[in-house]
């Protein structure tokens, strides 16, 4: 339900601002899906678990892609046309570079995460230079508006109901706190990326589908983790540095190619996509 009224108040905002589809996809709706990360991530750190924080943050961008776009691919083949994010997955394959590297000390400290929110600011400030379409008709913006606010909130408060129960099933099962973190955290607080792509999906929004992904793992690496090592710098487990900050820049690059020679992404590739995400969450279990 806050998937539907998100995608419907967003497509409704667009309409009436004259504003492609894709961008208010990358920017508004992305921002929105990236709360609960936000609040997943600063709890975690804030309980000294940098396990959990930045577990959330690298798992959840390995599920948007994997799971989030594969899935929606495979619903419906155009959600999976990338020609209009091509700049998008270029700055987002840089910034998961420079995270990676930042990285190489084992830690994220106060002014790498002030950094990470300078480029964030630059890149909200880009999209919004983007070419506009004609207005059709001036409209109120209140009601879309109110429908995107309330379609975040009721996101936030089923994604925090699910990574509660995520944690005593994970607790009970005995799993470290880094495989809660890439699991339960990051599959709870992906669920509105996951619940937007696919209902865009189904209701033929496409733009909104794919810019969700694209600007809530641009969000997810700036602003979450920018924001938090701001206020208490993270520690950085071996495990993300040697296996899953690469496969999410892996899978990044991958999204990149496609953009830029073909324009889109067929159901076969995202089989792929969801085959390796799979692949990756059996290798951290093991």
């Amino acid at each position: 339900m806050g998937g539907e009224l998100l995608v419907s108040g967003a497509v409704a905002l667009a309409n009436r601002l004259g504003i492609r589809k894709v961008v208010i996809g990358l920017t508004v709706v992305a921002m929105g899906t990236s709360m609960p990360e936000f609040f997943v991530s600063l709890f975690g750190a804030l309980r000294g678990s940098s396990d959990i924080s930045v577990g959330n943050v690298v798992g959840s961008n390995l599920a948007n892609i994997g799971l989030a776009l594969g899935l929606s691919v495979l619903i419906r083949k155009a959600v999976g046309k990338l020609k209009e994010v091509v700049w998008d997955l270029l700055f987002l394959s840089v910034m998961t570079a420079i995270l990676w590297t930042m990285g190489l000390d084992r830690e994220i400290s106060g002014w790498e995460g002030g950094l990470l929110l300078v480029g964030l600011f630059f890149y909200v400030f880009a999209s919004s230079r983007r070419k506009r379409l004609e207005v059709e008709e001036e409209k109120s913006l209140s009601y879309p508006l109110l429908l995107i606010i309330v379609g975040i909130g009721v996101l936030s408060v089923a994604a925090n109901y699910t990574v509660k129960s995520g944690i005593l099933v994970s607790q009970r099962m005995g799993i470290t706190t880094l495989a809660i973190g890439m699991t339960a955290m990051a599959l709870g607080t992906s669920l509105p990326e996951i619940s937007v792509s696919l209902v865009a999906a189904a209701k033929r929004e496409g733009g909104i589908g794919v810019g969700n992904v694209v600007g809530s793992n641009i969000f997810n690496l700036l602003g979450v983790l920018g924001g938090v090592s701001l206020l208490r710098p993270l520690e950085i487990n071996r495990s993300l540095l040697t296996v899953y900050i690469p496969a999410s820049l892996g899978f990044t690059l991958f999204l990149l190619l496609l953009a830029a020679f073909r324009g889109r992404m067929d159901r076969r590739q995202a089989l792929f996509l969801l085959v390796v995400y799979f692949i990756l969450m059996y290798y951290l279990f093991r």
